[in-house]
């Protein structure tokens, strides 16, 4: 085989195998629940815990994140929240895959909610991914009070909202994670 044909083979068997895999990322979500919890928008309850702020070697909650994301889902009209301040205990280890981290903070936090039982329809949990100067992801979680996972965020440097924002504190991360949950969910709300 000349080396032209063989470029175009090798060419054409990554095209194939670039369209076998799925476009974006898979995620933990129960598909029943995350189709409940889109239907119910607007006219549910959620119980919001503070974000888990995760560094490289030192991590923390932060009351705040919950505060302002509480009062965004009702200021639009997404969901009647409250805020816990108990303090989800992340222990999963810190990972270069943000996918592999999220899907096991989901389950901690599903895990955490059927444990601990919440009084409302849905928990949602805020995950902030730092460095020491800057932080490299934001991931949310919302399960229902059973512990089914119903709804991720996953956002990083390849998305826009993530990208307009490049956040460096707390508040910038809160501040993608809620306009992801109001670019997402405002819709369902609207279906009302």
């Amino acid at each position: 085989m000349n080396r032209l044909n063989a470029h175009r083979t090798l060419t054409v068997l990554l095209l194939a195998a670039l369209t076998a895999i799925p476009v974006g990322c898979a995620g933990p979500e129960d598909g029943a629940a995350n189709e409940a919890f889109e239907a119910a928008i607007g006219a549910t309850t959620i119980t919001v815990y503070p974000a888990f702020v995760r560094r490289n070697e030192t991590n923390s909650h932060d009351t705040g994140a919950a505060e302002r994301i509480s009062a965004f889902l009702q200021t639009e009209r997404l969901a009647s929240a409250t805020v816990t301040d108990e303090r989800v205990p992340i222990d999963g280890p810190w990972r270069v895959n943000q996918l592999r981290m999220l899907r096991n903070s989901a389950a901690t936090f599903a895990d955490y909610v059927v444990d601990h039982p919440i009084e409302t329809d849905y928990a949602l949990l805020p995950e902030y991914l730092g460095g020491s100067s800057a932080f490299g992801g934001v991931d949310g979680y919302v399960v229902t009070a059973d512990g089914r996972v119903a709804y991720v965020v996953l956002q990083n440097s390849h998305w826009p909202i993530y990208q307009d924002v490049n956040p460096k504190t707390v508040d910038d991360c809160t501040k993608i994670l809620t306009r992801c949950l109001l670019d997402d969910l405002a819709r369902h709300r609207d279906d009302h």
